[in-house]
């Protein structure tokens, strides 16, 4: 076994330690005379070790430090007051060519044989400045976002009480600061990584930049849907035919072939007071409800029904059911049981069916699927 306290031997080790070492090594006497460089030195300036040797220190500064640096030094030896060693900072480089680049900058003082000696090591930190510059920007860009989004928000939030909705609002506070936390707690976490990581790949620090993108998005979809909800126009109410305009919907709906749909409207027409674009979008997103509730395939049944002044469009699947403590809780904006959504596609479609001045209900049993009927007037006034 070599012996560790062999001079040789250890001096064998601290150069293996310096020649292999990724950051830049540096050692100076008391005037500021580079005495050593390592090979990570030369790679970083751009200098060759012997064009370094025997130079002053301050060649591989920029102004104000180059012209300070003696004096800072001449200032520590005679005061003995540490300001820069042993404490490391952020300081500015320049190679060779005279570019510059932001480092850290670690200083140390030794002895050697009685005289003062200092070791800097040198980290190169230009990605991690870039980084910390990206993510200030996309702090920037979701703050812009949010403060957009907020004013809104606000507006929206003034319909709502001049609609004598105020006491939704804190369903709807809950289900925003529930959609948007987890977007936000990863956003924090990326932000953290990126800031605190030693070395990051370029891939790595891509996919967490990537990542925060992601979930800004995410954040601004959820409140563009919230502001489009709360901010839907009035229905322009037409009398027409109801039942082209929901067959023309169900041509519309990507379903499995697992899906089957059973036509029972009729040959005769349905009049009834609607909105047709708005209509549209509520039929659809019933349909799309019953798909999904039928990942194992089954049919959607639907129906009309006719009596009095009122039309009746029915719409009934085989699918899972829904439990009676999830039933009356369908229609909370945000309110979601699948994996991905926001939970707003009833909401909006309850929203829709009374701007028609109709009324949206649901019947359903746990495996035995579920019954939608949208209810619309034929006349001007409501007679339900």
């Amino acid at each position: 076994m070599a012996d560790r306290n062999n001079p040789g031997v250890q001096n064998a080790a601290f150069s293996a330690i310096l020649e292999s070492a990724v950051d830049a090594i540096i050692t100076i006497d008391r005037h500021g005379i580079i005495a050593s460089a390592n090979p990570a030195t030369t790679v970083l300036f751009g200098y060759a070790v012997d064009d370094l040797v025997g130079q002053n220190v301050k060649i591989l500064m920029p102004s104000p430090y180059h012209e300070e640096h003696d004096g800072y030094l001449h200032n520590y030896l005679d005061t003995n007051i540490k300001k820069i060693i042993g404490i490391g900072r952020e300081v500015v480089g320049r190679r060779r060519d005279g570019t510059l680049f932001p480092m850290h900058l670690a200083v140390s003082e030794f002895k050697n044989g009685g005289d003062v000696m200092f070791a800097g090591i040198v980290r190169d930190i230009t990605d991690l400045k870039q980084v910390e510059q990206r993510l200030e920007e996309l702090n920037a860009e979701l703050e812009d976002r949010v403060r957009t989004r907020t004013d809104e928000l606000h507006e929206a939030q003034a319909e709502l009480i001049r609609n004598e909705k105020f006491a939704m609002l804190g369903k709807v506070s809950g289900g925003i600061a529930h959609e948007i936390r987890n977007p936000l707690n990863a956003v924090k976490t990326s932000a953290y990584y990126l800031l605190n990581a030693s070395n990051p790949t370029e891939e790595k620090k891509r996919e967490h930049l990537e990542r925060i993108n992601r979930q800004v998005e995410l954040i601004d979809n959820v409140i563009t849907a919230l502001s489009d909800v709360a901010r839907m126009p009035d229905a322009r109410l037409e009398m027409m035919d109801v039942i082209p305009v929901l067959r023309s919907v169900v041509g519309t709906i990507d379903l499995p072939a697992e899906i089957e749909v059973v036509d029972q409207l009729g040959v005769e027409p349905a009049q009834a007071l609607m909105d047709r674009n708005q209509l549209a979008i509520a039929f659809k997103n019933i349909l799309r409800n019953a798909r999904d509730a039928m990942p194992e395939g089954g049919s959607i049944t639907i129906g009309c029904t006719v009596s009095g002044e009122c039309v009746s469009f029915h719409f009934e699947d085989s699918g899972t059911g829904i439990p009676a403590g999830i039933l009356e809780r369908i229609f909370d904006p945000l309110f979601t049981t699948k994996a991905r959504g926001m939970g707003l596609g009833l909401s909006i479609t309850r929203t829709i069916v009374e701007k028609n001045g109709g009324h949206l209900t649901v019947e359903s049993q746990p495996g035995e699927g579920s019954r939608f009927t949208i209810k619309l007037t034929r006349t001007s006034g409501d007679t339900s």
